[in-house]
């Protein structure tokens, strides 16, 4: 999220923070063991990363933002938190060269709570999901309920949209959102690959415009290629067109509409 003019941005994607730390709710789950959860957790993950991005709107041109982002399977649905810290690259920025974004989001299965098989044709799942945001000096949080469709699709490792009633830091429901994310795995003779992304489009109700995101990017198995174990060290690229970025009209006074780019490296522990 950027530095500049956080008290209008208030969603979408953004930073986390390592030292403001996140809701001891979610660690609570991410990291308790199945057997002290008795059978409670069936999968969790975390990992780590650093990206390089450049050609940024609203926020610093060129930024490093370190992430932690962990995935928790559990008996009644599953969890997924993010956190970034984004640090400014130029030395000549005016405003605060750092500033941080975390949120979780919590899902209820139907199909796990009822035991009721909810799947049809390429439906796996239908899901009551929760967007809560915290972003640096916005005093409150974000907050977003909605429904999620898990698909079960040839070629993807994962294939979710999820319709968001928006609540914003200042309490207004004033608008909606999709959000669809994904993986893709594939390989070649240069070795093991995913495409891994986000896509959000809110729907520009009352005084909002319309935002649209997209996020691919592109990972490569480089543990592997070094001979280590698989699955475990990746690198690779990310692209991230977004229109009205954080929800701000782009006009030729202000520009909000972006091309950005970057790299990264990113280790997954588990």
């Amino acid at each position: 999220m950027p530095p500049l003019r956080k008290q209008r941005v208030s969603n979408t994607l953004r930073p986390i923070t390592t030292t403001a730390g996140l809701s001891a709710i979610p660690f609570f789950f991410l990291f308790s063991t199945p057997a002290q959860a008795d059978g409670f957790v069936n999968f969790q993950s975390i990992d780590t990363s650093l990206y390089f991005q450049f050609e940024n709107k609203v926020a610093p041109q060129k930024t490093v933002s370190p992430i932690i982002e962990a995935f928790g399977d559990y008996k009644i649905g599953d969890m997924y938190v993010y956190s970034i810290w984004q640090n400014s690259l130029q030395s000549d920025y005016p405003d605060d060269k750092s500033t941080y974004y975390y949120k979780f989001v919590p899902r209820l299965s139907a199909s796990k709570i009822t035991g009721y098989d909810f799947s049809y044709g390429p439906l796996k799942d239908v899901l009551f999901a929760q967007w809560i945001a915290k972003t640096k000096n916005v005093k409150k949080y974000d907050y977003f309920p909605g429904i999620s469709l898990d698909w079960q699709v040839d070629g993807f490792s994962w294939l979710r949209t999820i319709f968001y009633f928006e609540n914003n830091a200042k309490g207004n429901w004033d608008d909606q959102r999709i959000h669809i994310d994904y993986g893709i795995p594939f390989s070649n003779r240069l070795g093991d690959f995913r495409v891994v992304g986000t896509f959000d489009y809110t729907l520009g109700l009352g005084d909002n415009p319309e935002m649209i995101e997209f996020k691919p990017e592109l990972h490569y198995d480089l543990g592997k290629k070094l001979g280590y174990q698989s699955g475990h060290l990746w690198a690779g690229v990310v692209v991230n067109p977004v229109k009205n970025k954080y929800k701000i009209k782009d006009t030729p006074y202000f520009r909000t509409n972006q091309f950005s780019y970057g790299m990264f490296i990113r280790y997954s522990f588990f």
